[in-house]
């Protein structure tokens, strides 16, 4: 990225070096047209150049959307009744991820299937959204609802439909009565 901007940089030197030495030593319409176009060359690689300054990098295999790094959440975990984890989501680089059931055509991105309580779980129950650096959980107009355990003074709060709910790590997630522990 480095070489980038460096070249960026030479070629708005030759832009100007253009500009100035057409209008100090040539005459006429042939003047006016290089100045125009060193001015040209100037203004062209001072935008791109300021424009990859402020460009992020992506790695190789990395999803466009990145997650801070400062984030605590990075996982979703299916628990069964001795606190185990059944399955395991990584939130990383996701925006949204839908929990409910595969039945059918419709597919999820936390599917509760194997869930012991899987039949108080609806196709779609519940979204997770990511937005201005926090996770959020959002009831679907489930039958059963959704309630979210919090981590940190355990105290459990049933969500209203279309209410989204900022979680962090350590909370716990009713979808119905599967548990889901945010990680």
């Amino acid at each position: 990225m480095k070489e980038r901007r460096l070249v960026d940089l030479l070629l708005i030197l030759i832009g100007g070096a253009i500009a100035l030495i057409s209008y100090f030593y040539l005459e006429g319409a042939i003047r006016w047209w290089l100045i125009a176009v060193g001015c040209g060359m100037i203004l062209i690689f001072l935008v791109s150049a300021i424009r990859e300054k402020h460009r992020v990098p992506l790695q190789a295999g990395a999803p466009i959307l990145n997650m801070p790094p400062d984030s605590k959440v990075t996982e979703v975990l299916l628990l069964n009744e001795e606190d185990q984890a059944l399955a395991t989501w990584p939130l990383y680089g996701k925006v949204s991820m839908i929990i409910g059931r595969d039945v059918g055509e419709n597919q999820v991105d936390i599917n509760l299937l194997s869930s012991t309580y899987a039949s108080m779980v609806d196709v779609v129950h519940a979204v997770l959204n990511y937005a201005s650096g926090s996770w959020y959980v959002e009831d679907l107009a489930s039958k059963n609802g959704v309630s979210v355990q919090s981590g940190k003074d355990g105290r459990k709060y049933k969500l209203a439909s279309d209410q989204p709910c900022k979680i962090d790590a350590g909370d716990i997630i009713y979808i119905g009565l599967a548990r889901l522990l945010i990680r």
